[in-house]
């Protein structure tokens, strides 16, 4: 996020506080509450890390590395050059990549995901705090390689997919960003006073499908991201998708939602169900979440520095007689 006046920023953290998370759908009638499937238990958060790398001054997305468990990506919100930046959990710089022949406008957010067998990264080119963007961009990346600790990789890295689109019904100010890897969709949720919009973005048809690794596709026309649904919380900033597409954690300010997809179950109806709220910990300016490679446990930065890793644990349920004991969901 560019950064507004102060007064901005009260009524925003004022906005966080006020409004408990609560789902529903525009047009749609709300699902019948019950209890979510594989629901796990979270821990008190925890700073686990400080980041090395002082270059992440303004970390402002988060993702888990797919062909790199342990390692996570992040970049600097507007005003970097197109770089991305690898660390392990104990902060230690890997690698710094720079991607191939493409603008940093205003980079908000980015995911990781598996799709056919490979793991690619999609860096989302989406802040827009004025609605006045003609389109937003996605770059999608096969996942760079990283180095060690001791010796990290600096590399430039070429973009695999282009992917130019614009909101249904005009821009929309946007910080978040997820993927399903069953089916290759962006789902997107709009930062927007108490009822934050979702959005979902179809490209089966499009670069995704099978364009040539070795030339970047775009449309000749930019794609449309669809509107299905509403969320009533404060300003979204940030989401993830967990690896087997079956979760969805939305942050704010504040704490975050999770929804879960039930099976044959579409996002559309996940979204109308009433979430789970999630505690997290206290940060500034906090605009960063990912699932870890479990797609479980929650892991977050925050745009000040010294940059933070915080993590989110997941309880395990105890045993008996060798077997998990049932234990009542975490409230």
């Amino acid at each position: 996020m560019r950064h507004g006046p102060p007064s901005l920023r009260l009524v925003l953290a004022v906005l966080a506080l006020l409004f408990a998370p609560a789902g529903a759908m525009a047009g749609e009638k709300k699902a019948p509450d019950a209890p979510a499937p594989g629901r796990v238990r979270y821990g008190r958060p925890r700073r686990i890390a400080t980041l090395a790398d002082r270059r992440i001054d303004e970390s402002s997305g988060v993702a888990a590395g797919r062909a790199h468990p342990g390692v996570f990506w992040t970049h600097n919100d507007s005003g970097d050059a197109a770089r991305l930046y690898a660390f392990d959990r104990q902060g230690r710089r890997r690698a710094t990549c720079t991607l191939q022949g493409v603008p940093a406008d205003d980079w908000e957010d980015i995911a990781s995901f598996r799709r056919r067998g490979r793991n690619f990264l999609v860096v989302a080119d989406i802040g827009d705090n004025l609605r006045s963007r003609a389109e937003c961009t996605l770059y999608v990346l096969a996942e760079p390689a990283v180095g060690t600790a001791e010796a990290p990789l600096t590399a430039t890295v070429p973009v695999r997919w282009t992917i130019r689109f614009v909101y249904e019904g005009g821009p929309r100010d946007c910080e978040a960003v997820g993927v399903d890897p069953a089916t290759g969709r962006f789902y997107f949720v709009t930062k927007e006073g108490i009822r934050c919009k979702v959005f979902e973005l179809d490209v089966s048809r499009g670069p995704m499908a099978g364009a040539p690794a070795s030339k970047p596709a775009a449309a000749d026309r930019p794609y449309t991201a669809r509107l299905i649904g509403e969320i009533a919380t404060s300003p979204v900033v940030a989401m993830d998708i967990s690896p087997d597409g079956r979760r969805a954690i939305v942050l704010t300010y504040a704490d975050a939602m999770e929804f879960v997809r039930r099976e044959a179950e579409t996002w559309r109806q996940a979204f109308a169900r009433k979430p789970r709220a999630v505690v997290m910990p206290r940060r500034r300016q906090g605009e960063a979440i990912c699932y870890g490679p479990d797609g479980r446990t929650l892991y977050l930065t925050s745009e000040h520095t010294p940059t933070p890793l915080l993590e989110v644990p997941v309880l395990e349920p105890p045993v008996e007689n060798g077997k998990p004991k049932s234990v009542p969901a975490a409230k």
